[in-house]
């Protein structure tokens, strides 16, 4: 006969693929069959939420725990507040976090969920007080914790605190991951440290943490705005040694240096190659090679056409019997200036 645990073993395999809609109907089927579902039943069936983006049915089930009289865990408010995170809803996250403080004060887990929650919200003071107050609770801080807050720094360009950060999980011998470097190496895109990123690449190799392509974006980003070409160019070389293939994104970066610096025709040449190794052009691809060779007007021309053919810039151009309208909103500089010329 099924009992209590064989519907929380089944609430929980939903969990784990994100299937919040069979997770619900087993509760409901679970309830029917006279078996009130226990605080495990309901922590499984609002991460199956979490994990399947939907934080307003997490709600629904922990307002209807609630009102069955089971008393939520430090597993429920915690597994909420990534469920708030997960569908971009900070204020909520919070609430959810104010309301966990009452009854079980600071726990980290809770905590770097939440600063999650508000480093998507672009809320970056806030993800800055949290992380100090959990500090000064004397919980011990995780790697996610840390992470979490750099992310929250890095996006709000809070550069400086966001390598501090690193710096003191470094000090405390933390074990630091790929997503650590990502977000260093992100906050050295913000503050055109160029070569604090090369030696964060270094320290990566160092420790034998693997680099993805994630890792080689954030530090190409950081050399096209830190107008090194030359060096985002040997880190394309450096990512075909390691193994890593680069992407749309990474093509993009490089074009974008080369607009920077002035190198039209290694980035007419990069935009070419892109077709050679499979990678599919963007709008953003065709800004940039655009911005690189608008200087010379006919191969600018001609690389707009064929934006416009493919569909990129659709809104450029309304024509009426006696007007031409261009809407230059998707353009970048070098865009608009060829599309005025056409």
């Amino acid at each position: 006969p099924k009992n209590e645990i064989t519907y929380s073993s089944a609430i929980s395999a939903c969990e784990k693929g994100g299937n919040w809609r069979t997770a619900l109907d087993l509760l409901k089927t679970m309830k029917s069959a006279g078996i009130m579902p226990t605080a495990i039943a309901y922590n499984a069936a609002i991460s199956a939420c979490e994990k399947g983006l939907n934080p307003s049915k997490a709600l629904e089930i922990f307002d209807e725990m609630k009102r069955e009289g089971v008393r939520p865990t430090v597993v429920t408010f915690s597994a909420l507040i990534s469920a708030c995170e997960k569908g971009q809803q900070w204020k909520l996250a919070l609430s959810v976090l104010e309301e966990m403080k009452t009854t079980f004060g600071p726990n980290v887990i809770a905590y770097s969920a939440a600063i999650s929650a508000l480093s998507k919200g672009q809320q970056w003071e806030k993800a800055w007080e949290l992380f100090c107050e959990i500090e000064r609770s004397g919980e011990k801080l995780s790697v996610v914790t840390y992470n979490a807050t750099m992310t929250a720094l890095e996006k709000g360009l809070q550069w400086q605190r966001a390598l501090d950060l690193f710096d003191e999980m470094k000090y405390k011998n933390m074990p630091v991951t790929v997503v650590s470097y990502g977000s260093a190496i992100s906050a050295c895109e913000k503050g055109y440290q160029w070569r604090q990123c090369l030696e964060y690449l270094d320290e990566m190799t160092e420790r034998k943490i693997p680099k993805n392509v994630i890792i080689f974006g954030a530090a190409m980003s950081c050399m096209e705005k830190s107008c090194r070409a030359d060096i985002a160019f040997q880190l394309m070389d450096r990512m075909n040694l390691e193994g890593v293939r680069p992407n749309v994104h990474i093509y993009n970066s490089a074009i974008s240096a080369c607009a920077r610096c002035k190198l039209w025709k290694k980035g007419f040449e990069l935009f070419k190659e892109m077709d050679d190794v499979g990678i599919k052009r963007d709008v953003v691809t065709y800004n940039a090679v655009l911005d690189a060779v608008c200087s010379q007007v006919d191969l600018a021309k001609q690389i707009f056409h064929e934006g416009v053919e493919r569909g990129f810039y659709a809104k450029v151009s309304r024509l009426g019997t006696q007007w031409l309208e261009l809407d230059l909103h998707f353009l970048s500089l070098g865009g608009g200036e060829t599309a005025l010329r056409w």
